[in-house]
């Protein structure tokens, strides 16, 4: 791909709140490029599968998207290069890229999208007032960066953003094994407080994880990160206490479980709240 390709593929991605399609005279116009010249890029960026055609014009794909940003984030030396995928959901994949210094980082690109947008309306407090996944991804990228930056100084647990373009966050690197993975723990108690410590930060920073699991909890020996802040919400939301319930009693139900750790759900409620 060339600098042409690039301006082509920049028009699309500004213009994603305002225009679904673009046609000629549009891309012409706000690329600098004759529109015979667009004509001969646009059948490659549709070969390519980072654009398609319809008769009503031309529309940015995901995978578009993905390569001008990827394009962005080395043009700033932030992502050079990118490594294996070292987690998948049903709303984002994440990699284990480097930065320029060959520095390990972690690129989370989100992929809603895998269910039903109706669905995702129902589970998130975002804008979702039109149907694209695209501006959808870009808003929840957002969302959580945001979230992420508010919070990271106020414990190690939580992932510590470094920038976001459009539907990608990046991360320092955090190393561990999914709590739903680990067999054996030496001290589950610990790791139990650990959580609830953390939920507790963040409640009174303002939010509830809103989808707190064992799945979205990194172990690092008797450390933890709490991964996956999309679906947070802030703790004056109407249903605020139905969602931290739900966050308490899915980690307490885990340890009684898998540790036959019992631990009332209400006591926990009160400490996170600080009554």
């Amino acid at each position: 791909m060339n600098k042409s390709d690039f301006k082509i593929l920049k028009v699309f991605a500004s213009s994603l709140k305002n225009r679904q399609f673009l046609n000629l005279p549009t891309l012409s116009q706000y690329s600098n490029l004759s529109q015979s010249l667009i004509e001969h890029h646009l059948k490659r960026l549709v070969k390519f599968g980072l654009i398609s055609k319809s008769n009503i014009g031309y529309t940015l794909l995901v995978t578009g998207l993905d390569i001008y940003v990827l394009k962005i984030l080395s043009n700033k030396n932030i992502i050079t290069a990118i490594g294996p995928q070292i987690g998948i959901g049903k709303e984002a994949e994440v990699y284990l890229a480097h930065d320029s210094l060959q520095q390990d980082k972690i690129l989370k690109m989100f992929r809603l999208g895998r269910s039903s947008f109706k669905q995702i309306k129902r589970k998130r407090d975002v804008n979702a007032g039109t149907n694209s996944w695209l501006l959808l991804n870009i808003e929840t990228a957002k969302k959580e960066y945001d979230i992420l930056t508010y919070l990271k100084d106020s414990s190690a647990s939580f992932p510590s953003p470094l920038y976001r373009s459009f539907h990608c966050i990046v991360m320092e690197p955090i190393y561990g094994s999914r709590l739903s993975d680990i067999e054996n723990l030496d001290y589950p108690e610990l790791v139990l407080e650990k959580i609830i410590s953390n939920m507790t930060i963040a409640y009174r920073k303002g939010y509830i994880n809103g989808d707190l699991n064992e799945y979205n909890i990194l172990v690092n020996d008797d450390n933890i990160f709490i991964l996956d802040w999309p679906q947070a919400v802030r703790v004056d939301s109407t249903n605020a206490d139905v969602v931290l319930t739900r966050d308490v009693n899915n980690i307490i139900k885990f340890f009684s479980r898998k540790f036959e750790i019992e631990r009332e759900i209400y006591n926990i409620i009160n400490i996170i709240k600080g009554k």
